[in-house]
């Protein structure tokens, strides 16, 4: 059975933020070893933190539910902790530039 195009556009998107998301904490975290400044360690957690945030939806649904179609409850609880860990991302990176 073809999947619909909203399917492939979820798919695509968490591609993307993967790949970004990586980028950035692999980043972070090579400038850390240069530098050697804590700060910087803590920056590539935190982009880590908004990365798996942000993946969340796809980890859960095509990888441990194998589908894409959620409950309301379901869906409200899968994207509270989204946000959970996008915003103690953030907090962190907050937190690590603050110390800079």
């Amino acid at each position: 059975m073809a999947e619909p195009p909203e399917f492939w556009s979820f798919l695509v998107a968490n591609s993307l933020l993967f790949i970004a998301g990586g980028a950035l904490t692999a980043l972070s975290y090579r400038a850390y070893l240069r530098v050697q400044e804590h700060s910087l360690r803590l920056a590539s957690g935190g982009f880590a933190l908004i990365t798996l945030g942000g993946l969340l939806d796809i980890i859960y649904q095509l990888g441990i539910r194998r589908d894409y179609h959620l409950g309301g409850r379901e869906s409200l609880a899968l994207q509270t902790i989204d946000s959970l860990l996008i915003t103690a991302g953030l907090v962190v990176i907050f937190y690590a530039l603050s110390r800079y």
